[in-house]
């Protein structure tokens, strides 16, 4: 009889333990579970952007699986047929105008991250009263930036545009007192035509890139927050707890020391 107790016992005390390793393992995949992997879609010159937050999107419970594109439209075409989860890269004007001409519903997530620092630069003049009349402008031909670099010019009270114009042109200049001519460039080469121009328009970033120097501009745009950089989703998940989540989580230092090191000050967080 005191044999068989003590085989009951030491039965029950062996089970006891298998119950135990099999409750911890339960609790490590329930663990691992919760962290949630996100494909995020950015273009390639802001993948180093998306890696600077890698750690802090894991610490918050989101793996981040980055997609690269190319160019500006196919990560939009990716989230609208679904491959992707949300993307990093646009403003809002952007969007717009994209859903407008695809018929698409995208959505961006509040709050934003980033603006671009966009300015008027000159290697002629140190102040913006120095900028004689008759001076030559030089413009983003891309609607969405030349309507932004007028609108600049016209807060500064250098120009004014016609008011039922919303994505105005040189074309809608009503009042030119000083007789500025515009020239148009692509953005990315028109720092190459600084030296031929009393100023240009533009995002400083595309300053850095050419090699040339972003301080001291001669004015910098007003509607920082209407062109400042924000995740985007399908509509269908516009109210996620996860892209909330994400779009807070990425307001951190390590992003805002990005911004401050590799990108030299042409992007400014939104948070600081």
């Amino acid at each position: 009889m005191k044999k068989l107790l003590t085989v009951v016992l030491a039965s029950l005390m062996a089970l006891s333990i298998m119950t135990g390793c099999s409750g911890k393992k339960s609790s490590n995949s329930e663990s691992n579970s919760e962290t949630k992997t996100i494909k995020i879609g950015v273009r390639s010159d802001m993948v180093d952007q998306a890696e600077s937050v890698r750690q802090r999107a894991l610490d918050g419970g989101y793996d981040l699986d980055v997609v690269v594109f190319n160019d500006s439209i196919q990560p939009n075409v990716a989230l609208s047929e679904g491959s992707i989860d949300i993307n990093w890269y646009q403003h809002e004007p952007y969007l717009k105008n994209y859903n407008e001409s695809n018929g698409t519903d995208l959505v961006m997530i509040k709050p934003k991250t980033f603006y671009p620092l966009f300015g008027m630069f000159s290697e002629k003049w140190q102040k913006l009263d120095e900028i004689p009349d008759g001076a030559t402008i030089g413009l983003c031909n891309d609607a969405t930036n030349k309507s932004r670099a007028l609108f600049m010019l016209q807060d500064e009270g250098l120009i004014k545009l016609n008011e039922s114009v919303e994505s105005p042109t040189e074309f809608d200049v009503k009042e030119n007192p000083h007789n500025f001519k515009f020239i148009e460039a692509e953005m990315s080469v028109l720092p190459q035509s600084i030296s031929d121009c009393d100023a240009i328009c533009l995002a400083a970033g595309h300053m850095v890139n050419a090699g040339k120097s972003i301080e001291n501009p001669l004015c910098e745009s007003k509607d920082n927050d209407t062109y400042a950089v924000g995740m985007v989703v399908r509509a269908e998940d516009k109210d996620a707890q996860w892209a909330k989540d994400l779009a807070k989580l990425v307001q951190c230092d390590e992003l805002a020391e990005y911004f401050k090191t590799d990108k030299r000050g042409t992007q400014v967080p939104t948070w600081k």
